[in-house]
């Protein structure tokens, strides 16, 4: 069984609420029951009967129903302790210790795997030690503490009570959970149904009787009547072993509880004078409840080990036969009758039956082995044979042994078992077939064993190595040989074993010395062999000598891969050894420097020289670099190609870009060393120019990284000569990425894609709109509306910063003034970039763009700086502000309270608007800190004179704050999120002031704060 115990979910509103709610109100009935029965038990100790059933209900309902029951239990328990009269706050604590000690009792048997079948010891085992270790002994020891606590026990009454309270609770626990614990629905109708229920009857009616005489007929018996009480004892076996635990249990419990009842009331020949501890009536519901769980558990296991016996006489796929000489009876398995085919049995059920199917060629075998086995001092026979089974032969294993004798020896009885060898037999003769295309197949074979050790080889293997079978066997071949000295065959070897590991073989070329010496190329097939669990057996090597087909292969491929004049690999060679040099640093996480080199001024010096001292002198330098490439112990080796004429390619290993470095300027070293003085010349000194790349930083293919290391190569030419370059690839695409951006920024204003898109600010306390910031968009063709996060900070620190910032000024004033001309009296804020403001001629560009309208838009503009773009020069932005304050223009710190400014520096700037950051806004309500900080932000521009605008207000608590802190503007997406310019006109129009929290009068603005302010443009990411 699995109980809900195991997996608690919360009762759904429906089903499982219903079964919940039924299951815990019969919980609390079966408590409060036990606890009624318990008062009818003898008292030893107090109040404390002498059995507590409750504890065992407790358990039983935590073990079936999960702890989900726990307060349905806890208020039984609390019940059943009231009702042997224990006021009501004493009985509920009571109570939480029980249920406690209850739900112990069941962890206990869920952690530990307890079956409730209840058929093994260690079953009964961990029944029996929940109830005492568990919830007995926790369930005692809480109420002996809480009885000493609240002063209704004595310090010297402690140790008895409690153990006096822990026989109550663990009896309590066995006689009410066992049988509850132990309940199967099956087994019960079993019990009941017609065939048994009679036997089930008259059992439970034999114990009825025999209680109900050993209990009443003492008053006529005396003590005559307590071997009666025997009866229950019996029975309750008999009840046991028939119709199982539960049910036995069960009577056990009523029995026990009846014998208690009785003593406890002075009946029966148990009972014990008032102030006596029942000690005969507990042993005798112990020995009830032994009587019952023993005799179950001891069948049980007699059952499930007949039952391993069976599973294990079935898994060996064995068919047993036992035949009785003397009666010429016999018994046959079912599987002796599958193997057979003899559904029935009769055709073998004697032991000449079955000899009449045996092959004649066995038969007379076997015969004469029986014969030997009939002997008085014969042994057991084994014998393989052919038996007729349907229309064919098998083969079988034959066992038989005498098993009974006579007096004089003859036998008696015989036990024969059979094995299907068929499957066998046909693998022997697979292995013979194995055996003979082994010795005469064409191709060398060589097995080893896991340890590398050869275990045989065929004669073509011997062949071919020269080395007879003898000399082989035990040894480690060459092929397989981990310890190779050079650095190739280390390679070769770490792919062989990973090819092993990960795909069970390998292929490929290797060469091998013959016994003579002579070297000899095989082609192998290298193979693991793995036994039946899995584990590794043989190691397979098939091999070819393909030595003449090799040498012809590689001076084909001399000629068609390397230069005649250098020995050097040519450029068709060097696009191979790119490829592989790629795939290996991708392998081993390292970096391959590609260089191209070129040799300064060669033609000068073939000129002079003449063509065959110019061809000798490229053959020296290449011999040179083929001296100072490197060869490196994990296999790889730096490479070197000639591309035509005086340039040549080099692959060079390096872990990192310094590395890398260093081995260019070797090479550099080794090329300017003087050469050898030609006949009537001087010593000749070359010097060269290198370009190289670095894979895998530079992420290109094959052909485009001898592109870049060419690229490079000649920027070291025009940087001098006799030196080299590396080429940077991530500058490289850095650069082409942000030429591209800002292209298309350049567009979009070209095209004036550039618009704006406008955010209200408005009077919270009179409910008016003042003005409008101005936030920028990129209305892209394709994308749609962009935010200015995804384009501004391509083009922040670039010329093209300020032009867009001109545009944005433009359009602001020029939809203020349309703004003005509708009769809307509004003002328009715009964000500059640090970048923009540093312009030398801003102030000028500024009074520019006003001066092209009618209208005196200065005192309705405000320019939005950030703080830390306001604090990069302090003087200058001073006098900058100072200048374009003179036209009318307001200025404003944007973000306050985010950057670094001191009141000196805020004192030096002419602002006359703060604007708070919405951070701290967003948070006010629930940080402390952040509340405080607005208000600080507040009272400071009240101290500056400056009028505050608190930013990302979004409800109208925020609003509601902001009002009684002082501050009258906000903007945010509470009140409107940015709009096109269209939408601006009517939107002020059917503006109602929702945030506004008092519609009354209250004493105007000065002058600052009433002019609206002037929507601002993000030229930074957007907020």
């Amino acid at each position: 069984m699995s109980p809900s115990w195991l997996f608690p979910a919360v009762p759904s509103l429906v089903a499982g609420g219903a079964r919940w709610a039924i299951r815990s109100a019969l919980a609390v009935l079966a408590l409060g029951a036990c606890g009624y029965l318990a008062q009818v038990f003898p008292e030893v100790s107090g109040a404390m009967p002498a059995a507590w059933p409750a504890l065992g209900v407790a358990l039983a309902v935590f073990w079936r129903w999960g702890q989900w029951q726990a307060p349905a239990v806890v208020a039984g328990l609390a019940w059943a302790v009231w009702q042997v009269g224990l006021p009501p706050s004493l009985a509920a604590v009571l109570a939480v210790g029980q249920a406690a000690g209850a739900w112990l009792g069941a962890l206990w048997l869920n952690r530990s795997g307890f079956d409730d079948n209840l058929e093994r010891r260690r079953d009964l085992g961990l029944l029996v030690g929940a109830a005492v270790c568990a919830s007995a002994l926790l369930a005692a020891t809480s109420g002996t503490i809480v009885l000493a606590v609240t002063g209704r026990l004595s310090t010297l009454d402690l140790p008895m009570t409690w153990v006096l309270g822990w026989v109550s609770h663990t009896l309590g626990v066995l006689l009410a959970g066992v049988p509850l614990i132990t309940w199967q629905r099956r087994v019960w109708q079993r019990a009941l149904r017609p065939p048994q229920l009679s036997v089930t009857a008259g059992l439970l009616l034999g114990v009825l009787v025999s209680l109900a005489l050993g209990l009443l007929a003492q008053r006529w018996l005396g003590d005559a009547a307590l071997p009666w009480l025997l009866g229950p004892l019996v029975l309750s076996c008999w009840l046991a072993m028939r119709r199982g635990v539960a049910l036995a249990s069960a009577a056990a419990w009523f029995v026990a509880s009846a014998v208690l009842a009785a003593s406890g009331d002075g009946q029966g020949p148990l009972a014990v004078p008032p102030g006596q501890l029942p000690i005969l009536a507990w042993s005798y519901a112990v020995a009830l409840l032994g009587l019952a769980l023993m005799p179950h558990v001891l069948i049980g296991e007699l059952a499930r080990l007949e039952e391993r016996w069976l599973i294990a006489l079935e898994g060996s796929d064995l068919g047993v036969a036992d035949w009785n000489l003397r009666t010429g009876e016999g018994f046959t398995s079912p599987r002796w009758r599958a193997l057979m085919d003899d559904p029935t049995g009769l055709q073998t059920q004697t032991i000449e039956r079955w000899l009449a199917r045996v092959h004649p060629d066995d038969r007379a075998v076997l015969r004469a082995a029986l014969a030997e086995v009939d002997a008085p001092q014969g042994a057991g026979l084994r014998h393989e044979a052919r038996v007729r089974v349907r229309d064919g032969w098998c083969w079988f294993d034959v066992h038989v042994n005498v098993v009974d004798r006579s007096g004089v020896g003859a036998p008696l009885r015989v036990v024969a078992s059979l094995a299907d060898i068929g499957a066998r037999r046909s693998a022997e003769d697979r292995q013979q077939l194995s055996s003979n295309l082994f010795m005469h197949l064409h191709e060398g074979l060589l097995i080893t064993d896991a340890d590398f050790r050869v275990v045989d080889a065929n004669p073509t293997y011997c062949r071919i190595t020269g080395v007879p079978l003898e000399e082989l066997i035990g040894t480690v071949p060459g092929l397989l040989d981990q310890t190779a000295a050079d650095p190739v065959g280390r390679q070769q070897q770490a792919t062989l074993w990973a090819a092993l590991r990960t795909q069970g073989h390998w292929v490929g070329e290797m060469v091998e010395r013959r016994r003579s010496g002579d070297p000899c190329a095989l082609h192998v097939t290298v193979s693991s062999v793995n036994s039946p669990d899995g584990s590794l057996r043989y190691y397979v090597l098939v091999v070819s000598d393909i030595t003449e087909q090799r040498l012809q292969r590689e001076r084909l491929e001399r000629q068609a891969h390397f230069d005649e004049l250098t020995r050097l690999p040519n450029r068709a060679r060097l696009g191979q050894m790119l490829q592989e040099g790629m795939v290996a640093t991708d392998r081993d996480g390292q970096l391959m420097a590609v260089c191209y080199l070129d040799i300064d001024h060669f033609k000068a010096i073939n000129d002079a020289l003449g063509h065959s001292a110019g061809d000798r002198l490229l053959a020296e330098l290449a011999l040179r670099l083929r001296g100072a490439l490197r060869a490196r112990s994990d296999g790889w080796a730096d490479m070197a190609a000639r591309l035509g004429g005086d340039e040549f390619a080099l692959l060079l290993r390096a872990a990192t870009v310094d590395e890398a470095r260093a081995a260019v300027e070797r090479l550099l070293r080794v090329v300017s060393q003087p050469f050898p003085a030609l006949p009537g010349t001087e010593p000749t000194v070359l010097t060269a120019s290198v370009g190289a790349t670095v894979y895998p930083l530079d992420a290109s293919d094959a052909d485009t990284l001898l592109r870049h290391a060419d690229q490079a190569m000649y920027g070291a030419k025009q940087a001098g000569r006799n030196g080299y370059l590396f080429f940077d690839p991530e500058h490289s695409r850095r650069t082409e990425e942000r030429v591209l951006a800002i292209g298309r920024v350049q567009d979009a204003l070209d095209r004036e894609e550039i618009l704006l898109y406008f955010q209200p600010k408005v009077d919270l306390r009179r409910g008016i709109v003042i003005g409008f910031e101005a936030l920028v968009r990129w209305n892209h063709p394709e994308h749609g509306v962009v935010p200015p996060a995804q384009f501004l900070p391509l083009i922040e620190h670039t010329g093209l910063s300020a032009r867009l910032g001109d545009h944005v000024l433009s359009l602001a004033l020029d939809h203020l003034d349309a703004w003005l001309a509708q009769g809307l009296d509004l003002s328009v804020s715009v964000n500059i970039t640090a970048r923009h403001l540093q312009e030398p001629e801003f102030a000028q560009r500024l009074a520019q763009l006003l001066e092209r309208h009618p209208r005196a838009l200065g005192p309705r503009l405000e320019l939005e700086v950030l703080e830390t773009a306001a604090l990069n020069d302090i003087g200058f932005t001073s006098m900058l502000l100072e200048q374009c304050a003179r036209l009318g223009v307001r200025w404003a710190l944007d973000d306050f309270g985010t950057g670094y400014s001191t009141l000196t520096y805020l004192k030096q700037l002419p602002v006359q608007v703060l604007k708070i950051d919405r951070s701290f806004v967003h948070n006010m309500l629930a940080d402390a800190q952040d509340r405080a900080i607005v208000e600080g932000v507040i009272s400071l521009a009240r101290t500056f004179d400056c009028t505050s605008v608190a930013e990302g207000v979004e409800t109208p608590a925020q609003a509601r704050m902001l009002l009684d802190m002082g501050c009258d503007v906000a903007q945010g997406a509470g009140i409107a999120a940015p709009m096109p310019a269209g939408e601006v006109p009517a939107w002020v129009r059917n503006w109602r002031g929702l945030f506004a929290l008092s519609a009354a009068a209250t004493p105007a603005l000065p002058a600052q704060t009433a002019t609206i302010r002037p929507p601002s443009v993000d030229l930074g990411p957007l907020r």
